[in-house]
């Protein structure tokens, strides 16, 4: 009722004014979003009209002069071995990163799950601490375990009986698993968090009901638990994809630098090395654009998946 007559009053007070309500209302909503709006233009998408701009110039960074060489940079980008190698690695990365990304994380939270108690929030606590620790600290305390002659790793693998000579981070066929397995450390404590909160919505008494019915633990984690965490396992999978060589980096510009002979280079630190290492603006830019297409690729192409699989379920369940 109230409603009703503060709705009159406004609409006598406009047409008092001359201004229509029905444009006053539909101003309301834009004037709320427009904060976010703002921060959007100014943070994310003039930047990348920016860098596309970028991408059509020769700039060192520092010159006032920018001439338009149009789409050279891209010609170049593609003409070198190097850019193309390094988006097939970063490939490699995505590969070798996804199991540490959804499978191990996944089976650590089903199996504290399945054992709530102090020990396992103890135990929960100790593998989340990898994500609190600076990054960069974080690998430069690896660069002292990985040293070849005075790291622990040697040390440890001496006193077991191998080879303790090994140089981890300058030999090309172990470089890059190590960084591989120094940056799952902290993906796994995030995604094990993140798939504890999905099972946390799990309701427990179904669990029960198929103890009673006589399941086992295994068949009660592939027939009643794993099918609630398919929609997480599959959000953590797309996640990698899109992430898995922006989570390598730090570890490749502290450790590594992209060596030993390329073998742990990737397309996000081909793009540091043309902008801040040879001060190749236009490169850089165009990289930065080809690298947001082929996410969007990505993205395009996950809608489709689901939908696709979105109708193939509902016209197998009619």
């Amino acid at each position: 009722m109230t409603a009703a007559v503060e709705e009159r009053a406004a609409a006598r007070t406009a047409r008092a004014s001359g201004r229509p309500v029905r444009t006053r209302r539909r101003a309301g909503p834009w004037l709320y979003l427009s904060p976010m709006l703002l921060s959007l233009v100014v943070w994310v998408y003039g930047p990348l009209v920016f860098t596309g701009v970028l991408s059509f110039l020769d700039w060192d960074l520092t010159s006032d002069h920018k001439p338009f060489v149009g789409t050279d940079n891209y010609e170049r980008l593609f003409g070198e071995p190097e850019f193309p190698r390094e988006i097939r690695r970063t490939l490699v990365y995505v590969a070798l990163m996804a199991p540490f990304a959804t499978l191990v994380p996944l089976g650590l939270a089903i199996m504290l799950w399945k054992r709530p108690g102090r020990t396992s929030d103890i135990y929960r606590a100790l593998m989340f601490l990898p994500v609190v620790l600076a990054p960069v600290a974080t690998a430069v305390s690896w660069h002292f375990v990985l040293n070849p002659l005075q790291g622990v790793a040697n040390a440890a693998l001496g006193g077991l009986g191998f080879r303790d000579d090994r140089n981890w981070l300058g030999d090309p066929d172990t470089a890059l698993p190590v960084v591989v397995a120094v940056t799952a450390a902290k993906i796994i404590a995030l995604n094990m968090l993140l798939f504890g909160a999905a099972l946390a919505g799990i309701d427990r008494r179904g669990i029960e009901a198929a103890r009673i019915e006589g399941a086992t633990e295994w068949e009660i984690t592939r027939f009643v638990v794993w099918p609630q965490l398919r929609r997480t396992t599959v959000l953590l999978g797309f996640v990698c994809v899109v992430l898995a060589g922006q989570w390598v980096f730090t570890n490749v510009a502290v450790l590594t630098q992209g060596g030993p002979d390329g073998s742990t280079d990737n397309v996000y630190y081909r793009l540091y090395t043309y902008g801040f290492t040879f001060f190749d603006i236009g490169a850089a830019s165009a990289a930065a654009v080809v690298i947001v297409l082929a996410l969007a690729a990505v993205f395009v192409l996950r809608v489709v998946v689901a939908r696709v699989t979105t109708r193939l379920s509902r016209a197998l369940t009619r």
